[in-house]
C-alpha cells in the first residue's frame, strides 16, 4: 500500500497525498486529461490568435468563403487549428519537445511525445460501439478509433479534420481536434472530393475547406437573391430605353454613393493611422467600373477594408476581425461576404 509521504506512482515527482492520494479514487487518468488540456491552451495564448495579423487574414479568407455553409464559431476553430497545428507547424512542434523534455508526469509525455505531426485525416466510419467509433483511413488505409460522442451517435459516414495519435486509447488510438467534420452518406462527393486533394498532398485549408461549399446546393433564400437581382437589372434597362433624360441623374447619384464609400474608407484608414493611398486608388477603380450597389454604402466600405487587409493592400494594425469591423461600420457581418469578395477578386487583378 502506498503511504501518504510515498512518492506518487505517477511520476510527478510530489508525495502522493499532495498529488493522486488527494483524490479519493486515485483517478489519475482524470489528472491526465486535465494536464494534456492546460497545456494545449498554454499553446494557443502564447500562440494569441486574436492579434496574430496572418491567422487574422486567413480568418477572412475563409469567412468570405465558408460563411454560408459554416456558423462563424466554427470557421474560426478552422482557422486557428488548421493555422497552428499544420501550416505554422514548426512552433507547435518547437512547444511539443520543450513540454517533453520538462513534464515530470510520465502519462503526459507518452502521449504528448507523439504529437509532433498533427495531419489531416478523411476516415469512413467502420463500426461504433459506447466507446469508440472505428475509422479506417481513405488516404493510407490504416484502421484507427477516436472517442464516441456523448450522446454515443455517429451523425455521418465520414470523418474529416486534424488528428494527431492518442496513446491512451491504444496503438491505434487518435484525437481528432473540434473542427473536425462529419460528412452524411449522401454527400459522397464532398468525399471525394476531399481525398483526391489529400492524396495529392494538399494541405492548404482554403483549398481544402472550400470543397464544402462547391458541394453545398443553393438554397430557396439564394435562388430568390439571384431571381431579384436578374429582375431589378431587366427593370432597370426597361427604364432607361424608356426614360434617357434620366441618366445623368443618375449618374451623379452613383458618384455621390461611390464618394461616400470612399470618404467612409478614409475615415477608417485616418483613424487607425494606416497609409494605404494606393487601396484606395484601387477602391475607386472597382467602384467606378464594376457598378455595386448595396443598400448602405457602411456595407462596402466595411467589404472593402477586410478584403485590402486580407490581401495585404492594408497594412497591419486597426481592426481585424469581420465582426469588428462590422461593428465599426454598425452593419451586419454577414451581409458582408458578397460584397468582400467581390473586391478582393478585383483587387489582386
Amino acid at each position: 500500500m502506498i503511504g501518504r509521504n510515498d512518492p506518487c506512482p505517477c511520476g510527478s515527482g510530489k508525495k502522493y497525498k499532495k498529488c493522486h492520494g488527494k483524490n479519493a479514487e486515485g483517478n489519475i487518468q482524470q489528472l491526465v486529461n486535465d494536464e494534456l488540456n492546460r497545456l494545449e491552451r498554454s499553446f494557443i495564448q502564447e500562440v494569441n490568435p486574436a492579434s496574430n495579423y496572418k491567422m487574422n487574414q486567413s480568418y477572412q479568407k475563409l469567412s468570405e468563403e465558408l460563411s454560408t455553409v459554416f456558423p462563424d464559431f466554427l470557421i474560426n476553430a478552422i482557422n486557428i487549428e488548421t493555422s497552428v497545428y499544420i501550416e505554422d507547424a514548426a512552433h507547435w512542434q518547437q512547444f511539443i519537445t520543450h513540454q517533453v523534455e520538462t513534464t515530470m508526469r510520465t502519462q503526459v509525455k507518452e502521449v504528448i511525445e507523439n504529437w509532433l505531426n498533427p495531419r489531416f485525416i478523411l476516415a469512413h466510419v467502420e463500426s461504433t460501439d459506447e466507446t469508440y467509433i472505428n475509422l479506417l483511413d481513405e488516404v493510407n488505409g490504416q484502421t484507427y478509433k477516436i472517442l464516441n460522442t456523448a450522446d454515443g451517435s455517429t451523425p455521418g459516414e465520414w470523418i474529416f479534420g486534424i488528428a494527431m495519435p492518442d496513446s491512451r486509447h491504444g496503438e491505434n488510438g487518435l484525437i481528432v481536434k473540434s473542427s473536425s467534420l462529419f460528412i452524411p452518406k449522401n454527400d459522397e462527393a464532398t468525399k471525394t472530393a476531399l481525398l483526391e486533394k489529400l492524396k495529392a498532398g494538399v494541405t492548404d485549408a482554403y483549398e481544402l475547406y472550400k470543397i464544402f461549399v462547391a458541394a453545398t446546393p443553393v438554397t430557396e433564400s439564394e435562388a430568390t437573391e439571384v431571381a431579384e437581382t436578374e429582375t431589378t437589372s431587366e427593370a432597370k434597362k426597361e427604364e432607361a430605353v424608356k426614360a434617357p433624360a434620366k441618366s445623368e441623374t443618375k449618374v451623379e447619384a452613383a458618384t455621390s454613393y461611390n464618394d461616400e464609400v470612399i470618404a467612409l474608407a478614409k475615415k477608417y484608414l485616418s483613424e487607425y493611422n494606416l497609409n494605404a493611398d494606393a487601396f484606395l486608388t484601387n477602391l475607386q477603380d472597382f467602384l467606378t467600373t464594376e457598378d455595386v450597389k448595396a443598400k448602405k454604402p457602411e456595407t462596402l466600405a466595411a467589404s472593402a477594408i477586410l478584403a485590402g487587409q486580407a490581401i495585404e493592400a492594408i497594412p497591419e494594425g486597426g481592426l481585424s476581425k469581420v465582426k469588428d469591423v462590422a461593428e465599426y461600420y454598425e452593419v451586419s457581418a454577414s451581409s458582408l461576404s458578397k460584397y468582400r469578395k467581390q473586391i478582393t477578386e478585383f483587387l489582386e487583378k
